[in-house]
C-alpha cells in the first residue's frame, strides 16, 4: 500500500496517462510484474484512462505472473475500453496467451485481427513453435504474405528443438541475408542432433561469433559427451580474448567434472574468480559438482560454505557429493541444516540423500527418508528413487527385500535397477534371488547387453555351475555381441588423452 500511496503522490498531478504508462513499462522491464498491475489499479482509482500504450506492458506482466485470472481480466479491460482492436494490443494479447500456453486463444486473437503486420505473423509463428506444433508452424510460415529474418530464425529454432536437421537446413538455405542468430540456430540444430562435426563446420564458417555461438558449441560438446573437446574449445575461446559468461563456465566445469580433471578444474576456478563469475549460483553449483566428482570433497565444502547465495541446486550438489564419497552422516546433517534454513527439498534432494544412505549403509535412515517424501513433502517417488532404494537394500545384503520392492513398485524396472540387484546377487552369492531376477529379465526382453550376458554367466560361475556359465557366454558370442572395450582418460601436460584397453600409446 505504501507503493500505491507513493504513486498517488508522485503521479496524480499529471493530467494524462503518459507518465503512468512509462511507470508501468519500467516496472515490467525490471521484473516487477505485480507492481505494474498495482500501478494500473491505482491509476484507475484516480480516474485516469488507459490507452493503447498502457495495455501491452500490462499483458506482458500477466504472462510473467502466469496468472490466467489476471490475463482474462485485462483482456476484458481492453474490450471495455475499446482498445482490443488496436494492432499493438492485439499482438500483446496474442503473446500473452502464447506465454500462458493457451495456443487456441492465441490463434483466436490472431484470426480476428483485421490487419496483421509481420510482427503479428511472427508472434503466432513463435506460439506454434514454442508449443512444439511444428506442423501448424510450417503451414503458417508458408502462408505468410511477408517474411522477415525473424520468421526464418523462429522456424530454424523450432526444428532445432525437434532435431529435424534437413528441414532446418532447408529454411536456413532460403535466408537471403543471414545474421548471427540464424547461424547460432543452425549450429544448435546439429548439436541437438548429435552431429558435432557439422556443427563445428558451421562454427568455423561463421564470420562473426558472439558469446551465444561459443556457448552453443561448448554445451553441444558436453551434451554429446565430448568433454575434452569442450575444454579445448574453451581454451580457444580464451586465446581469442572472448570473455565467457556464467553459462560458459558452468558447462566447461561440467566437462572437467566428467573428465575427473582436478588440475584443470582448479585453474578454471581461479579464472572464474578473476572474471567475477564465481558468485553466480550456477557457477557455484558447477564448482561443487566438479570438486566432488574429482574427489576433493574439502574443496567442494569450501566453495559451498563461502557462497553467499545458496539455492536448492547448491544444497543438492553438496549433499550428492558427500553421499557419493560415503559421507552419509555429513550429508544427513547438511539436509537438517537445509531444513533449518527453510529450503524445501525437491526430488533431486532425495536422490542425493538416498544415494548417501546407500553408500554409507544407513538402511533405516534411507527407508525413513523414502517414506517421508510423499507424507511430508508431497513428492511422489520416481523410478530413480526406487532405484536408489534397491541399491541401498542390495548393498546391505537385504536382497529379498530389494526384490520385493521391485515387484511392488509402480514402474517397469529398468536395466539399471535390475542390474544393481543382479550384481549384488553375484557379489553376495544369492542364486535363488538371482534366478528370480533373471525371470524378470526374460519377461521384459530377449535382447540382452554384453553386461547382462556377463552377469548371468558370473552368477552361475560364482556357484561353480560352469556348464550353465559357459552356456551364457556362448549365447553372447553367438548373438554377435562383443564385450565393450574399456577406456581410460588421462591428462598429460595440460592435454586430455583417451585410449582403449590394449593400446600401448596415447
Amino acid at each position: 500500500m505504501a507503493f500505491l500511496a507513493c504513486n498517488s503522490n508522485c503521479l496524480s498531478k499529471v493530467p494524462d496517462s503518459r507518465r503512468w504508462n512509462k511507470n508501468i513499462k519500467e516496472q515490467v522491464l525490471k521484473g516487477n510484474a505485480k507492481k505494474a498491475i498495482l500501478t494500473y489499479i491505482n491509476m484507475k482509482e484516480l480516474g485516469l484512462h488507459a490507452d493503447n500504450y498502457t495495455f501491452p506492458p500490462l499483458l506482458q506482466a500477466a504472462a510473467d505472473l502466469s496468472s490466467s485470472f489476471t490475463a482474462l481480466a485485462l483482456h476484458g479491460q481492453t474490450i471495455k475500453t475499446g482498445f482490443c482492436c488496436h494492432l499493438f494490443v492485439q499482438t500483446a494479447l496474442l503473446n500473452m496467451y502464447s506465454s500462458l500456453g493457451f495456443i487456441g486463444d492465441a490463434h483466436n486473437v490472431f484470426e480476428n485481427m483485421p490487419l496483421k503486420d509481420v510482427v503479428a505473423w511472427n508472434s503466432m509463428l513463435d506460439a506454434y513453435v514454442s508449443s512444439e506444433q511444428m506442423d501448424n508452424a510450417t503451414l503458417l510460415f508458408h502462408s505468410m504474405p511477408l517474411k522477415d529474418l525473424s520468421s526464418f530464425n523462429i522456424m530454424i529454432s523450432g526444428y532445432a528443438n525437434m532435431g529435424r536437421t534437413v528441414s532446418a537446413r532447408s529454411i536456413f538455405d532460403q535466408i537471403p541475408t543471414k545474421d548471427t542468430v540464424s547461424w547460432n540456430s543452425m549450429i544448435l540444430v546439429h548439436t541437438n542432433a548429435g552431429d558435432m562435426v557439422e556443427a563445428h563446420k558451421l562454427f568455423k564458417e561463421l564470420p562473426v561469433k558472439n558469446i551465444i555461438t561459443w556457448n552453443t558449441m561448448v554445451r553441444g560438446y558436453v551434451r554429446n559427451e565430448l568433454y575434452a573437446e569442450a575444454v579445448d574449445l574453451f581454451e580457444e575461446m580464451r586465446a581469442g580474448n572472448v570473455k565467457p559468461d556464467f553459462l560458459t563456465m558452468t558447462d566447461v566445469l561440467s566437462a572437467c567434472a566428467h573428465l575427473g580433471s582436478l588440475e584443470r578444474g582448479n585453474k578454471l576456478h581461479i579464472y572464474a574468480k578473476d572474471c567475477r563469475l564465481d558468485s553466480s549460483p550456477h557457477v557455484t553449483t558447477a564448482l561443487i559438482v566438479m570438486y566432488a566428482k574429482c574427489g576433493s570433497t574439502l574443496k567442494a565444502l569450501e566453495v559451498f560454505y563461502k557462497s553467499q547465495c545458496k539455492d536448492i541446486y547448491c544444497w543438492n550438489a553438496i549433499i550428492a557429493g558427500l553421499g557419493f564419497h560415503g559421507y552419509g552422516y555429513s550429508a544427513l546433517k547438511l539436509y537438517d541444516k537445509m531444513r533449518e534454513n527453510c529450503i524445501m527439498p525437491d526430488d533431486i534432494t532425495f536422490i542425493g540423500l538416498l544415494n548417501a544412505c546407500a553408500h554409507a549403509g544407513l538402511v533405516e535412515d534411507g527407508c525413513q527418508l523414502f517414506n517421508s517424501m510423499e507424507k511430508e513433502f508431497g513428492i511422489s517417488p520416481k523410478i530413480e528413487h526406487y532405484g536408489c532404494m534397491v541399491d541401498l537394500l542390495s548393498r546391505a545384503k537385504l536382497l529379498d527385500r530389494a526384490f520385493q520392492l521391485i515387484q511392488a513398485m509402480p514402474f517397469e524396472p529398468g536395466e539399471s535397477i535390475l542390474g544393481a540387484l543382479l550384481s549384488a546377487c553375484v557379489i553376495h552369492r544369492d542364486l535363488d534371488t538371482g534366478e528370480k531376477l533373471m525371470k524378470l529379465y526374460f519377461a521384459r526382453t530377449r535382447q540382452f547387453s554384453d553386461g547382462e550376458f556377463m552377469m548371468f554367466a558370473n552368477l552361475y560361475a560364482a556357484f561353480g555351475k560352469w556348464e550353465e556359465a559357459n552356456r551364457w557366454r556362448d549365447k553372447m558370442n553367438n548373438s554377435g555381441i562383443a564385450k565393450t572395450t574399456g577406456c581410460s582418460i588421462i591428462e598429460v601436460n595440460g592435454r586430455i588423452h583417451k585410449f582403449l584397453a590394449g593400446e600401448s600409446r596415447i
